[in-house]
């Protein structure tokens, strides 16, 4: 693997990213806004359509990708709050505008941006008298567990608390 080479202040790579020739090429073509087929094929990657997803998968394509982001994002000295600041100020043209689908996009992509479409993640933790209920549970059969359900059948004593984080 060959270092990539020091190019000019809009292009630089930190030299702890090693890249081949070939790789530095694709993360160049990727910062020009071109996409994985057109990257790969600029790179000069045999079958870009099956190399440049590929391509852009590895540890160090990834690494160098978000270094150069990283370092185009501070060089232009956006930060979080001005994308969203941006989106927001699209949004209210849109409102005045009545354009409900540009409204919409614009909502789409602040959500986007605060992260709101992560999964929710709930922790479940079960104590000593808890495990002995759900072991109880687990015990039955189906037939068992519907009769409590459809409250045909009382349910089995015990407790529970909410763990909010």
């Amino acid at each position: 693997m060959a270092r990539a080479k020091p190019k000019p202040k809009t292009g630089e790579r930190p030299q702890s990213i090693l890249l081949t020739p070939q790789q530095a090429a694709f993360v160049d073509a990727k910062m020009q806004g071109k996409n994985n087929i057109d990257a790969a094929r600029d790179a000069g990657y045999k079958g870009p359509v099956a190399n440049g997803a590929r391509v852009e998968k590895t540890a160090s394509v990834q690494a160098a990708l978000a270094a150069a982001r990283d370092e185009l994002s501070s060089a232009a000295q956006i930060t979080r709050a001005d994308v969203i600041d941006g989106f927001m100020e699209a949004i209210n043209m849109a409102k005045l505008a009545a354009d409900p689908a540009s409204m919409i996009k614009g909502w789409s992509e602040t959500a986007k941006v605060l992260g709101l479409y992560a999964p929710e993640v709930k922790k479940v933790e079960i104590s000593g008298s808890q495990k002995r209920l759900q072991s109880k549970y687990e015990a039955m059969s189906d037939m068992e567990l519907l009769d409590i359900i459809e409250g045909r059948v009382k349910l089995i004593e015990g407790e529970s608390v909410r763990v909010e984080d």
